[in-house]
């Protein structure tokens, strides 16, 4: 009876070993995502079954792009800060450059000269006018 029970034990595990293989080939993934029933000619209308080197690819891919998406927004995010920062330096440019000018008219009112460094003189007599300043520019006559 041995060889009886031998028999049946290595007909049942052939048998197991059978119904193990057709269960995994329902599991077959394609490279579009789809699944398939598996078995000859799985996945040949959806570019062939995904294999582990090709899930790792997409993964690897889809993390790249992540980062790209993040140091894109990153990159917006510095150049609007930017900008916000070149326009409050032009504000004050102009504020100040404004203020000059008027500062300039209301110094040069009543001048008799201007000086070589662009300020003025309101001496009453042209000499010594602009002498600590480099020298008279022109005499301002009219005035």
């Amino acid at each position: 009876m041995t060889p009886f029970r031998t028999f049946l034990v290595a007909g049942s595990l052939m048998l197991l070993g059978a119904s193990t293989l057709s269960a995994q080939a329902g599991r077959v993934t394609c490279t579009d995502g789809s699944a398939s029933a598996g078995g000859r000619g799985a996945c040949s209308g959806h570019g062939g079954i995904m294999t582990a080197a090709m899930k790792a690819k997409i993964a690897a891919d889809a993390k790249t792009a992540r980062k790209a998406e993040k140091v894109a927004a990153a990159k917006v995010k510095a150049d609007a800060k930017a900008a916000k920062v070149d326009a409050k330096a032009d504000t004050r440019m102009a504020k100040a450059d404004a203020k000059t000018q008027r500062d300039d008219e209301h110094e040069a009112r009543g001048a008799t000269a201007e000086c070589k460094d662009h300020t003025y003189s309101h001496a009453a007599s042209h000499q010594g006018a602009c002498s600590r300043h480099g020298g008279v520019a022109k005499f301002l006559t009219g005035r």
